[in-house]
Order: C-alpha cells, then structure tokens, then sequence
C-alpha cells in the first residue's frame, strides 16, 4: 500500500534540469528577441537633432585697414593727377603709413568690368597696398582673399575716380583680388608692397 501511494502522489523531478518558472522565463525571452521586442531599460537611440554650431578660429586675424581715399578733381585742374605707382618712380613716399623709400610696386593691371587677379606672395608683417583708378566715376568694389577663400579686405569706392582710392594691410595671406563694377568701367589697378611705418609723419605728395 506504501509503494501504491508514493506512485500516486504528485510526480518529482527525476534529475537535474531548469525549473518549470526558469524555464518559461527562457522560452519568453528567446520569443521576445525572435519578434523583435526591445528591452525596457535599454536606452533609446539618438534623434538625430543637430547640437550647437561647432565654431573655432578664423583663418586670419581682423586686420587694420590704412585707407586711400581718392582726391576729388581739383577747380579748374585739367592735368591728370599722377598715379601712386608714378610717385614711387619719382622716388616720393605718397603711402599713408609707409616707411619712406621701402614701397615696391609689385604689379599693373589694366582691366575692364570684373576681374580675378592672382597676387604675388607676401612676406608676413609687410604692408600690402591695393589702389586702383578708373577712367570715368562709377561705383567698384576690391576684395582680396587669401587661399582659403576669406575675405582679407574690402574697399567700396563709390564712385571709383581717376584719383586711385583702395588701402593697405598688413597682410601676407592674400593671393587673389577681386574686382566688382559695371562691364564699360575701365580701370587700372596697382598692387604695392611697403615696410609699415612705426613714427608719424605727413606723407610726401
């Protein structure tokens, strides 16, 4: 009757192996991954939403512009006013802020409407002169750029005289300038390199 009982009674395991509860936690969690579903503490993934503007240094530093505004025709003057380039051959210093005796006219340019023009190279702390002169007024814009493409100085002449008008920086990093005017505009630009000029002093004429 013992024997009879014990076989009656609830079955037991006959041997190591997962527990019925441990066991279906496994088939749902091999079911879970088979279709897919995402853990609940597994973070969610990035939107996508762009963070702050990335800024760092310019490729060049602001630069200090020494202008040449062109004089205004002088009452009842019918002679040309010579070019800066002219003055230099003279032996003259006409260049606001140039050591006397240091300019060096590096190019001429004679051009009509816009233009791109390939600058020489520059050593670094020299002043880099940029004038330009038309044969009739009408507004024109100089830019030079350095390699990158940026911008190093802008002159808006409005208008552009046959006075040159432009400026100077101390610049070695332009290699390119920029012309902007009407296309029956014509001109003639000058590039001048200088030592900048450390006293003060009026600029011989």
């Amino acid at each position: 009757m013992k024997d009879l009982a014990r076989e009656s009674g609830p079955a037991r395991r006959s041997g190591p192996g997962p527990h019925p509860f441990l066991a279906l936690a496994a088939r749902l969690c091999l079911v879970c991954l088979a279709t897919g579903c995402t853990p609940l503490n597994v973070e969610p993934p990035p939107t996508g939403e762009p963070g702050p503007p990335v800024t760092g240094p310019s490729f060049i530093p602001e630069t200090q512009v020494l202008p040449v505004v062109p004089s205004p025709h002088e009452p009842g003057g019918g002679t040309r006013r010579p070019t800066h380039a002219e003055l230099i051959a003279q032996g003259k210093s006409p260049l606001p802020g140039a050591l006397p005796g240091s300019e060096k006219v590096l190019m001429h340019f004679h051009g009509k409407g816009e233009a791109r023009i390939v600058l020489p190279a520059q050593r670094s702390g020299a002043l880099l002169w940029i004038l330009v002169g038309c044969r009739s007024e009408a507004p024109l814009t100089i830019r030079s750029l350095n390699l990158y493409g940026v911008v190093v100085a802008r002159y808006d002449l409005e208008p552009c005289r046959e006075a040159e008008g432009g400026g100077g920086t101390e610049d070695g990093t332009s290699t390119l300038v920029e012309i902007w005017t009407s296309p029956d505009v014509e001109y003639d630009l000058s590039v001048i390199s200088s030592e900048p000029r450390t006293g003060r002093g009026v600029p011989e004429r």
